[in-house]
């Protein structure tokens, strides 16, 4: 990835827990995997495994307790998605290929997964797109995108479809699909779901189901306004759009939202109909990565400030009532993944409540190519929902059981 650095200068602020605890779950230095054999020394010798080249970047958990995460395909990244292995290595814990290493051999086979950037769990299924692009971002597409879905009971594709490329890209032929979420009413009907994609790059919206195929959908709102990081007094410049869906650009300090009856009709709907549509959720005093909810209730991050936030969705938010969790500048430079955590059976649902899933990675140092193997470079951590619903207001309207019908608005 290149971007033009920009130099700002930010006061660091002190770590900060408001009665709610980040718990670490894992942590590395640099990303490594289990290999076959010799694999490992002919991967580095072959220049396909390089470890500083590797940047941890989603993740989710499955009902059965493992954790996927995502690694942004580049050269010398052998895989793209993984689940955290019981393995440790000098870095980390090692990670396993999902579905396993032959999903990965051949980045000429666009039967294979060649780059992956978010995931999402949803009824025991792994829901992803591929990009198609070999290396990073801004490399060549070596394959159509496409949507691909996984029964994580028995870890088989049950759902492959090309994403057609005047639905991936903009009209200017613009267009990268990295997050992904599954709207599904009925876990028995997975066949019926309805997948929303947002395109970082082409500032869009992606939505299909299955039986009513693609739309496009493009907004002003999606487009990036902020594109200035600083993060630990380390500044970049990172042209990203609509990133996660609520939705948020990545560079912006604005969350939007839509209805999502409206999305299904967005075959009908102009650029400009899409603005007057589009309604602001909240204002933000720093650019946000990804977005969570839970029930009323949206989590999102403050990347300039190190802090995760919440918020009551009952009510339009902004910085004075938007209420920060924590803060922590060393663990928490730049949150890349976020997912809540609520699995309805299962052995992972130890906490009534759930708890919000963190993958934090760097990404200032990765930027700036400045990454040190010998620091811990990459985590996932822990909130528990429990605590943050006895330590904060943003759960208050849960409390007195009000629904104020967010379920017709689109959130993660």
């Amino acid at each position: 990835m290149t971007h033009s650095l920009v130099i700002i200068l930010l006061v660091t602020i002190a770590n900060i827990s408001f009665g709610v605890e980040l718990e670490d779950r894992y942590e590395w230095k640099y990303i490594d995997y289990v290999w076959n054999n010799s694999q490992r020394q002919e991967a580095i010798k072959s220049g396909n495994y390089n470890p500083s080249n590797n940047i941890l970047f989603d993740v989710d958990e499955a009902p059965d307790g493992r954790v996927f995460v995502t690694i942004v395909r580049n050269e010398g990244v052998p895989t793209s998605v993984a689940t955290v292995s019981d393995e440790t290595g000098p870095g980390g814990p090692l990670l396993s290929p999902y579905p396993n290493w032959s999903w990965y051999n051949d980045t000429t086979n666009c039967n294979n997964i060649i780059n992956v950037l978010r995931i999402f769990i949803k009824c025991n299924h792994l829901f992803l797109v591929d990009f198609g692009i070999k290396d990073g971002f801004e490399g060549e597409r070596v394959c159509p995108p496409k949507l691909l879905v996984f029964d994580l009971e028995n870890d088989r594709l049950v759902h492959h479809v090309i994403i057609p490329s005047n639905i991936a890209d903009n009209k200017n032929g613009r267009g990268l699909l990295a997050t992904t979420l599954a709207y599904v009413r009925d876990c028995g009907r997975i066949d019926k779901a309805t997948v929303y994609i947002a395109d970082i790059t082409g500032y869009g919206l992606v939505i299909y189901n299955r039986y009513l195929g693609f739309c496009r959908i493009e907004s002003d709102f999606m487009k990036p306004t902020h594109p200035n990081f600083t993060i630990e007094n380390e500044s970049f410049y990172f042209e990203d759009g609509i990133i996660d869906l609520f939705y948020a650009p990545l560079a912006g300090n604005r969350i939007f939202k839509m209805d999502k009856h409206t999305l299904k009709k967005c075959s009908n709907l102009s650029n400009s109909e899409a603005n007057r549509l589009t309604k602001v959720a909240g204002t933000l005093s720093g650019q946000t990565g990804p977005i969570a909810s839970y029930s009323n209730v949206i989590f999102f991050s403050n990347i300039p400030e190190t802090s995760i936030l919440c918020a009551d969705t009952t009510k339009k938010f902004d910085p004075s009532n938007s209420v920060v969790i924590v803060q922590n500048s060393e663990k928490l430079q730049f949150p890349s993944g976020l997912k809540v955590v609520k699995h309805i059976e299962g052995k992972v649902r130890k906490r009534k409540e759930g708890k919000v899933l963190i993958a934090t990675n760097r990404l200032q140092r990765v930027v700036n190519n400045n990454l040190n193997l010998n620091e811990t470079n990459f985590r996932i951590l822990e909130l528990d929902i429990m605590k943050i619903k006895k330590e904060t207001k943003c759960c208050n309207s849960n409390h007195h059981g009000y629904n104020p019908g967010y379920r017709n608005t689109l959130s993660s």
